[in-house]
């Protein structure tokens, strides 16, 4: 049997200030006591956008560079970020987005 080769990873970066609004956010997430799920989905963010960036739902194609804005949200958090298919490279330069916590009956029905 033959061994795959690995996924060939997305380079993925993110701006200063996305880095300094992530901070915030832990430190919101974590005074309401979300602080280990947005830890969690933090790294899940990462772990995908170096794999597979398409995951999060398409909002608009870029027109100087061929490329994508996409929307992704594991809660509780959202972030939007460019894909550069061609250059295999993910940009975080919008802020991230801290949800709102899921309501107990929202949860109880899925």
């Amino acid at each position: 049997m033959e061994k795959s080769d690995p996924p060939v990873r997305y380079a993925v970066e993110y701006s200063g200030f996305v880095l300094r609004h992530l901070r915030l956010l832990a430190r919101d997430a974590s005074a309401r006591g979300d602080g280990p799920a947005f830890a969690s989905a933090l790294r899940e963010f990462h772990r995908r956008l170096e794999l597979y960036p398409q995951f999060g739902d398409p909002l608009w194609d870029l027109a100087v560079e061929e490329g994508q804005i996409r929307l992704g949200i594991i809660r509780p958090l959202s972030m939007r970020y460019g894909v550069y298919e061609a250059r295999r490279l993910v940009l975080c330069a919008a802020l991230p987005i801290l949800l709102p916590p899921a309501r107990p009956e929202a949860a109880a029905s899925e």
